[in-house]
């Protein structure tokens, strides 16, 4: 059980969804997995785009940044916003989001704490 606003972990969710799909190709396919884990509860996001270049990985969160034209279909789409969103919603809930190359692509991870460890603002919505 996990504390958090449902209309931002909507738009979190949405984004990246929104950009795992843009960046694999046709064929390709998109997983997305939201499981219990220790102190909280892990939403992943899992794209066949190729992978993101080494040097990029720590930027992928920085406002405007777009990644390379060679990562994937429709690059040229967006402001670069979408990622940057996702750090700010995630961290105002107490969480941490991150992103690791696949054998495919890339996963992106939300972690989220339980209650117990996070004491965010928000208001119970019962």
């Amino acid at each position: 059980m996990i504390r958090a606003d449902p209309r931002e972990m909507t738009r979190v969710l949405t984004n990246l969804l929104v950009n795992a799909i843009r960046h694999t190709p046709q064929e390709g396919n998109v997983h997305v997995v939201a499981a219990p884990e220790a102190g909280g509860a892990l939403l992943a996001v899992a794209d066949g785009c190729g992978g993101i270049p080494e040097a990029d990985l720590a930027c992928v969160f920085d406002t405007a940044w777009r990644g390379p034209r060679e990562r994937g279909l429709d690059t040229g789409s967006g402001a670069g916003l979408g990622l940057a969103i996702v750090r700010s919603i995630v961290e105002a809930h107490q969480g941490q989001v991150s992103v690791v190359n696949t054998k495919r692509g890339c996963r992106f991870e939300v972690r989220l704490p339980t209650p117990a460890k996070a004491s965010g603002p928000w208001p119970d919505r019962g």
